[in-house]
């Protein structure tokens, strides 16, 4: 069983729109939701707990109290909820969770907004691009908004799929964005992209994302300098001589 427990009585979260950041690849989805949050100092209004939810304890710094790894936030200002998640979902877990936090968007009239991050390889100079699909009404707000459609096919596996998936078979407006990451680093620069170009439209917020770029600058050096020095630990290792089992 997955419930999603109140923790403020008093906020309603109907007619809302959710922006979901559940660790994925290159933790995109995860770094904008969770930059949104920040910037918008929005407050927690619930939490979700139960099965497939690893039973672990989060804490913030400066502060005593603990929380569990998956929890909502609202700015009622922006009609925003978003969802924080410190932990994934197991690929098994995904459809009772899915099913769960589904009902909850059905019952309070929320437009669910899914992110994921599609594995790419990219230049250092080079700008990701973002995609977009849609449930029902879902579609007709992508084609508003100007957001592109894949270009290919394919699938989307995990949490992102499974809410996408539990949406079309109970009928309900949703969107998913995609945005082009490296599956090897945390991709503050997808994050970057992921809210400018289609999050801030989407959701009519404005969110500044000039901290995702500045991230973006500083990631982009250390893999530059990890580069350099893999490179020059190959060429250490190949000039390298070893005689081995010769005896005289």
């Amino acid at each position: 069983m997955v419930e999603i427990r109140p923790t403020d009585e008093s906020v309603d979260p109907s007619g809302t729109t959710l922006i979901e950041g559940m660790p994925g690849v290159g933790l995109v989805g995860k770094i904008a939701t969770d930059h949104i949050i920040d910037r918008l100092e929005m407050t927690q209004f619930a939490e979700i707990r139960g099965e497939g939810i690893p039973p672990v304890t989060v804490f913030d710094s400066e502060e005593r109290g603990v929380n569990p790894p998956i929890r909502l936030y609202i700015d009622p200002s922006e009609e925003l909820v978003a969802l924080r998640s410190d932990v994934p979902v197991h690929v098994m877990d995904a459809p009772l969770f899915a099913e769960k936090l589904t009902e909850w968007v059905d019952e309070n009239d929320v437009l669910p907004v899914y992110l994921g991050g599609l594995a790419a390889e990219r230049g250092a100079d080079e700008m990701p691009s973002v995609e977009g699909i849609g449930v029902r009404n879902g579609q007709d707000i992508l084609e508003t908004e100007a957001i592109p459609a894949p270009d290919e096919g394919g699938i989307i596996s995990g949490p992102c799929g499974a809410l996408l998936s539990n949406a079309a078979d109970v009928g309900v407006d949703a969107i998913g964005l995609m945005v082009e990451t490296d599956p090897q680093f945390p991709d503050p620069q997808g994050a970057h992209v992921l809210i400018k170009s289609a999050i801030n439209p989407v959701a009519s917020i404005d969110v500044p994302t000039d901290r995702l770029v500045k991230d973006a600058e500083q990631i982009m050096e250390q893999r530059k300098e990890l580069a350099a020095q893999m490179q020059q630990a190959d060429q250490h290792e190949a000039s390298q001589v070893s005689h081995t089992g010769m005896f005289h």
